[in-house]
């Protein structure tokens, strides 16, 4: 597992045997961290050729309303024009019930948005079973 990008908030490792990019998001993130981390997700994919996100937000806090709607508006398009339907998303939901509620309503948004293969686990064993499958 190769780290390619850490801060306070975020950590973002390469893993070439699974061609998957694993992300885990700590704490209380900032929006402009909350953006720059996914921004990194997009190009250290492109840059590794990945297949797989696993995106860790069990320890994650919250993050503002502002982040989730510049995640739905701006990212996800350039995400889906980027990787296109081909890329396998597991999301390991928050332990915090909100942050956990805006993690479904996202999942919800992908799905009603694009035809990413997304799904969201409580459990990582799970997840990192359903993502490499």
């Amino acid at each position: 597992m190769e780290l390619l990008m850490e801060n306070d908030y975020i950590r973002i490792f390469h893993i070439s045997d699974d061609e998957m990019i694993y992300v885990e998001l700590l704490g209380s993130i900032p929006h402009e961290d909350y953006k720059t981390c996914f921004m990194a997700m997009i190009d250290k994919g492109v840059e590794k050729n990945i297949k797989r996100l696993l995106v860790n937000q069990s320890t994650m806090e919250k993050s503002g309303i502002d982040s989730k709607a510049w995640l739905i508006t701006t990212w996800l398009p350039k995400a889906h024009k980027t990787f296109g339907d081909n890329m396998k998303v597991a999301i390991l939901l928050s332990k915090n019930l909100f942050t956990k509620i805006g993690g479904e309503y996202v999942i919800k948004m992908v799905r009603a948005l694009t035809k990413m293969n997304i799904n969201s686990f409580t459990n990582m064993d799970e997840a990192k079973k359903w993502v490499l499958s």
